[in-house]
Order: structure tokens, then C-alpha cells, then sequence
């Protein structure tokens, strides 16, 4: 089919160089996925002393997981008695998470701000957060955590979406999958390197590839039959 076609737009920066390498003449366009203009794509500022939530944003379904960042969550407090878990989002497992949350005895220590989309909204969670947690498929939520500059622990072995190359950039630790106690591990260390955050490097990496100017320039350019630059 690319043989056959003028060019074409790649969803990810990697599958552009295998395209590249499998037909070095025929032109690719890069559109990556993206929430946000590059201008809101910004640090979350704050001390150290200031940061002490684990951060989990997404839909609280089966393949997401919510259940074993609980698990974990719960094993890491038991060390780590000044961190928070709080849980941005909702669906059809929030009462089973709630239940066993309770379960758990965990109910004071995790928060349930509701859906928040805009980044106004999310930036006091993502300032308060010392990581942010992917337990089932990583996706765009990749993209928005390390475009904050916080970076986010994810499950080794999961269907991850074309995000998941952002972990190029150095803004992702791994824990192995289904494992509380592998997680518990990952939010400990994470918490050793608080005094890192905001990560810049990651923050800035993440808005020349991931901004919504990012994802329009390459569509305009492979419209237009014109090269794309791209980041370094």
C-alpha cells in the first residue's frame, strides 16, 4: 500500500524510521497523538516537602488496573507513612476500588477529585504528585504526566499503546507486571528522587514531540507534499 501512495503520516516517531528503512525513498509524516499546545504543556512546580501523592489519571476500568495500584499503594504505605494515593478519573470499577480501598483501611489516605481534563485542573495534582502510576496499558496519559515533568511508573509487560516510546525520554520506571510488590518498590524509589522534580529535561523532550502543534504540523506538511522538521 505505500508503494502505491505519495507518502505517509506515521503515528509514532519510531514506526517513521521503520518506514524509512523499509522504503528510504518514499516520504513519511510524523502526527503524534497529542492533548495539549505546546503552551500548557508545563512544569508542576513545587518543593519537594510539598510532594508526597502517588498519581493515577485515566478511566477506572478493567484493563487499567486501578485495583493492583491500590494493592501497591497499600504495601508502600506501610514504609512510607506521609504518602497519599490520589485517583483522577472514574468508571465502571469505582465501586470495587472503593470497596477495596475501605477493605485495606486506606479510605484517609487517597482522594477522588472526579474527572479533571483541563490542564489548570490537573496541575495542583500533578504538583503535589512525586510520580504517576500506568498498573495496566500505558497511552496519552504518558504524554500529559511527562509533559508536567513528572515521571511515570509503568507495567513492564502490558499492551502498551505507540506512546509508550516517550520512555526514550527517560521519564519512565518500570515495575513488573501484576506485581504489588514489584510497585511498591517502583513508588519507594520514586520517592528517593522527589528532590528531582520537576523533571525539565523530560517536560521540554515531551512538548517539541507530543504538542497539539506537533501533531497538526505533520498533517499540514504531508497535505502540503512538504518536509517536516522535526525535533532534535
Amino acid at each position: 500500500m505505500r508503494r502505491l501512495a505519495d507518502g505517509t503520516i506515521s503515528y509514532t516517531y519510531r514506526d517513521r524510521a521503520k518506514a524509512l528503512g523499509d522504503l528510504p525513498n518514499a516520504p513519511v509524516w510524523v502526527a503524534p497523538n497529542s492533548l495539549y499546545l505546546r503552551h500548557r504543556m508545563v512544569p508542576a512546580e513545587a518543593r519537594a516537602s510539598q510532594r508526597n501523592s502517588v498519581l493515577y489519571v485515566g478511566r477506572f476500568e478493567q484493563a487499567k488496573k486501578v485495583d493492583l495500584l491500590v494493592r501497591g499503594f497499600a504495601l508502600a504505605a506501610r514504609l512510607l507513612p506521609d504518602i497519599r494515593l490520589t485517583l483522577v478519573g472514574g468508571g465502571s470499577e469505582q465501586g470495587r476500588i472503593e470497596a477495596l480501598i475501605a477493605e485495606l483501611d486506606l479510605s484517609s489516605r487517597v482522594d477522588f477529585p472526579g474527572w479533571l481534563d483541563e490542564p489548570e485542573q490537573l496541575m495542583p495534582h500533578y504538583s503535589a504528585a512525586f510520580t504517576t502510576t500506568s498498573p495496566g496499558f500505558a497511552g496519552l496519559g504518558l504524554t500529559q504526566s511527562l509533559g508536567f515533568g513528572v515521571p511515570m511508573i509503568v507495567a513492564r509487560d502490558e499492551r502498551h499503546s505507540p506512546e509508550i516510546e516517550l520512555a526514550e525520554s527517560g521519564g519512565v520506571s518500570w515495575f513488573d507486571s501484576d506485581s504489588p510488590e514489584s510497585l511498591a518498590e517502583a513508588i519507594a524509589e520514586a520517592w528517593r528522587k522527589r528532590s528531582e522534580l520537576p523533571n525539565l529535561a523530560i517536560s521540554e523532550f515531551t512538548k517539541n514531540r507530543y504538542s497539539a502543534e506537533a501533531m497538526s504540523d505533520g498533517l499540514r506538511a504531508a497535505l502540503e507534499g512538504t518536509p517536516q522538521s522535526l525535533p532534535n
